[in-house]
């Protein structure tokens, strides 16, 4: 039997419809991300705690990032970024390990000096040394070395820094020219601060007690890294607590404290005027600087910024503390992740705007030695002698002292530093070798078992 005209019609018909079905499915398959994607983007997860690292007021610091972050999807179309905020940095260690533990840690992420030693033994950060040495675009000579210091553990880079601060000398003018005493150069000593803090020392108004001071907040830290003291072999399987330079430092800490006759001094004290020195990061000069009305609330003193003193073995050697960003090894766009932290990190126009809106330095020195970063620190200045230049910062960052990581070191220096700060405290004219040896000891067992 032949086929008919009206069943050819229909069979004509019928491919049409069949043509049009298939090419309708193929065009929903490439809208749902069927085949080829079109229009759809890698999500990119980024932790970072709201406020800022340093402890001190700023802006909204959620709106800074969140403009870096768009300039980074401008500059990667095809990439979104998922930035989560609203936990404080109080609450922040806590919130990201339970992420990790739910299987959803960001791909990058702020990652505390608490948590750095830890998540690394865990295997939770990316080691990113393949990364630092192969990507050619990676100049890492380009960022302070002090500042990149801080994100290695073992010699291997786990993290980036982002932001960074150095500790600075601040000090009263108008104290020091009311004692007829000279504001002491950038290249002065233990020995030139000692003299100066025995000579403010004294109680003013004849009731018995001291009510001027030399020095507040200067930690055996501080001395130890102006002394280049090295307190642990680079794998941190040893110790060396016993060490001339560190005893040397730990005696000027304990000089400096025997003129306060037990008395204790503290930040109002500092702010009233009644205090000659005391060490402050760049955050916190800043933020002085930025709301001058913590110390005009009680006096109108001068003040400003100098080095920090050098030890008999050592130089005007400020520590530097950095905010890391680290990759999570789980992390599945591990190569956009990167991408993320090197700008982050490395670009120019990212750093300026970082050292604009948050308290802390660029860790760039071809930011910070920029006529734009200059005017940034002069920014809110009244009296050009007061004027913390960005250079200097730069200078001082350069020279700066970064801890050694590894895995045991949070624990041992929370150790060290109680067992040292105790043994100043006490006011004693000390046995340095004798209790040098006992923290040695102490600090020797603590990382033995690691």
């Amino acid at each position: 039997m032949g086929t008919s005209e009206k069943d050819r019609a229909l069979m004509k018909n019928s491919k049409k419809i069949c043509s049009s079905l298939l090419l309708l499915l193929m065009t929903a398959c490439v809208v749902s991300g069927c085949g080829i994607s079109r229009g759809s983007k890698n999500k990119l997860k980024f932790a970072m705690f709201g406020g800022n690292n340093w402890d001190v007021a700023v802006q909204d610091s959620y709106e800074v990032m969140e403009n870096v972050i768009e300039r980074f999807e401008r500059a990667h179309p095809d990439v979104e970024v998922v930035y989560e905020t609203g936990v404080l940095k109080d609450d922040y260690s806590e919130w990201l390990s339970e992420k990790i533990l739910s299987d959803d840690a960001p791909d990058v992420m702020a990652v505390s000096k608490t948590d750095f030693d830890r998540f690394v033994d865990l295997d939770i950060l990316q080691n990113l040394d393949d990364y630092v040495n192969d990507d050619t675009e990676f100049n890492k000579s380009a960022i302070y070395s002090a500042a990149l210091e801080t994100g290695k553990i073992n010699g291997s880079q786990y993290a980036l820094p982002i932001e960074t601060i150095p500790y600075l000398m601040f000090v009263n003018k108008s104290l020091l020219s009311k004692e007829n005493i000279a504001i002491p150069g950038n290249d002065y000593t233990f020995e030139d601060l000692y003299d100066i803090c025995s000579k403010v020392t004294k109680d003013t108004d004849e009731d018995g007690l001291l009510d001027q001071f030399g020095i507040y907040k200067y930690s055996w830290r501080d001395a130890a890294a102006a002394n280049n003291a090295v307190l642990f072999s680079e794998d941190g399987k040893s110790c060396n607590f016993t060490s001339t330079e560190l005893k040397d430092a730990i005696k000027f800490m304990n000089s400096l404290e025997l003129l306060n006759e037990g008395q204790t001094v503290t930040q109002e004290m500092f702010d009233e005027g009644k205090v000659a020195f005391m060490p402050l990061t760049l955050a916190e000069y800043r933020t002085y600087k930025t709301y001058p009305y913590k110390i005009k609330k009680y006096s109108d003193f001068q003040w400003d910024c100098i080095a920090m003193p050098k030890g008999p073995d050592g130089d005007n050697k400020s520590r530097i503390d950095t905010l890391n960003i680290g990759m999570s090894s789980m992390s599945v766009n591990k190569d956009i992740a990167w991408e993320f932290m090197k700008f982050l990190t490395t670009d120019e126009n990212v750093q300026l705007e970082l050292y604009k809106e948050t308290p802390a330095a660029s860790v760039l020195p071809s930011v910070m030695e920029s006529d734009e970063a200059e005017k940034v620190i002069e920014d809110g200045e009244e009296d050009a002698d007061q004027l913390v230049h960005s250079s200097m910062i730069s200078d001082t960052i350069k020279n700066g002292s970064a801890e050694l990581r590894f895995e045991a070191y949070e624990g041992a220096m929370n150790m060290a530093d109680s067992e040292i700060m105790s043994l100043i405290a006490s006011g004693l004219d000390i046995d340095i070798d004798s209790s040098m040896r006992d923290i040695q000891t102490k600090v020797t067992d603590y990382i033995n078992r690691f």
